[in-house]
């Protein structure tokens, strides 16, 4: 429903840069929406499979972006709180977008990998992709999708490192598996 009414205003919207931050709003909308969509059909409301999760949404954001696009995915099961996935939910989102919108311009064909990896009381979600790579000057703004991936990241208690693919960028967040206390559900 938030959705729609998102769609609905965007399409109203006559200034490019503010159609752009709406779209973008709309794309974290939907991300959570598949969040909750999935816990519906779960059978244990729980725990969250973030792979299965970066499953659809990987596919779903590469079918949206043409056939120009070859996806790659590696990806163990990992359950986590339910707590924590739509955080979880919004930086993969926020990351795969961004590698789709930034990585392949000019209609530029590509590879992109996710990879999500337990590992003791951890695990990893990697994107990488074989894309122009990140300026420097780029790795180092504070857009507001970084800025959100940042605080995400503190609310999970997650680190997470960008580095250069050469060619691409690759983006490795480790986080852990159980609460770390103190994240609401939102």
């Amino acid at each position: 429903m938030i959705a729609a009414l998102l769609a609905m205003q965007t399409r109203a919207i006559t200034d490019p840069a503010a159609r752009t931050a709406m779209e973008a709003m709309l794309t974290r909308v939907e991300a959570l929406g598949t969040v909750h969509r999935r816990l519906y059909q779960s059978n244990n409301v729980e725990r969250f499979d973030v792979a299965e999760f970066a499953r659809d949404l990987a596919t779903d954001l590469v079918r949206g972006s043409g056939d120009r696009i070859r996806l790659h995915l590696d990806l163990e099961a990992v359950e986590i709180p339910v707590a924590k996935a739509p955080p979880v939910a919004l930086m993969m989102n926020e990351l795969i977008t961004n590698a789709l919108k930034h990585a392949f311009p000019n209609d530029r064909p590509g590879r992109l990998s996710v990879t999500v990896a337990p590992d003791s009381a951890y695990f990893t979600i990697k994107i990488a992709d074989d894309g122009v790579g990140m300026p420097v000057q780029v790795m180092e703004q504070r857009s507001f999708g970084k800025r959100l991936i940042g605080t995400l990241c503190r609310q999970l208690s997650a680190s997470i490192a960008w580095m250069n693919n050469d060619p691409g960028t690759i983006v490795s967040i480790r986080l852990p598996r159980e609460m770390a206390g103190g994240l609401e559900a939102s």
